[in-house]
């Protein structure tokens, strides 16, 4: 087995692909980020990137969705078309790609911070402005595929399998590789320092996915937002 984690970082939002024996996964697809100074869902640089790492038609298997949000799922059905393949993801998210509403696209702008949450606050017309322009443009889609707790990618060619982690969303998952590697979606983040996320539906079920992080073996750690870290940098 031999395995590759790429970064994709879209200017402020991570896709990751994972490479092994010359065949590709694609995890998340990029989207719009409220504090973006430019109103993208970053499609043309991802296409970059995609085709810089050699990934085609040919060798991208699949496309798996850490959760439901925009800047995650912006460019799923687009490069399901593109590429000819699958999208697979929670069922407890399916609603924010499928139906997408104002309502449900907001639903885990909730923060623990007092600082983010007067900053949420003083910004909320902004926030809702933003969301009703990216829901205009959203490209919805049904995925293909259903993925759940102890799901594993084996029939794809990939050694990892499903982990699902509510709290920030509730069909967040992460994928946990053979070596010890966490895509962990927006579970956690890695702005200034690793942390939890700083925004979540669910706070109390966020807590106890991070508490059941803790008991498994893992090494890395690869964020929706911010860098790579090794575990125990968080600890």
């Amino acid at each position: 087995m031999n395995q590759e984690i790429i970064r994709i970082d879209l200017d402020g939002v991570n896709c990751y692909l994972l490479k092994e024996d010359a065949k590709f996964i694609l995890f998340d697809t990029g989207g719009h980020l409220f504090m973006d100074k430019v109103f993208s869902n970053k499609r043309e640089k991802l296409e970059k990137e995609l085709e810089n790492y050699g990934c085609t038609q040919n060798n991208l298997v699949l496309i798996v969705l850490t959760h439901g949000d925009n800047d995650h799922t912006s460019n799923a059905a687009f490069l399901r078309e593109k590429y000819n393949t699958k999208i697979a993801m929670h069922e407890a998210d399916i609603e924010l790609v499928q139906n997408p509403s104002l309502e449900n696209a907001l639903q885990n702008c909730n923060y623990k911070s007092i600082i983010y949450k007067i900053i949420s606050l003083l910004a909320k017309k902004q926030i809702k402005s933003l969301t009703e322009n990216v829901l205009k443009e959203f490209e919805r889609f049904t995925p293909d595929i259903i993925i759940n707790e102890g799901n594993n990618l084996l029939q794809y060619g990939f050694h990892c399998k499903v982990l699902h982690m509510p709290g920030h969303t509730h069909g967040s998952i992460g994928i946990l590789t053979e070596d010890g590697n966490l895509i962990a979606g927006d579970t956690l983040a890695n702005m200034k320092k690793p942390s939890p996320a700083l925004n979540a539906v669910d706070f109390s079920k966020l807590t106890e996915s991070i508490n059941r992080l803790k008991s498994m073996n893992i090494k890395n750690v690869y964020p929706g937002h911010g860098k790579p870290f090794k575990v125990e940098d968080m600890k």
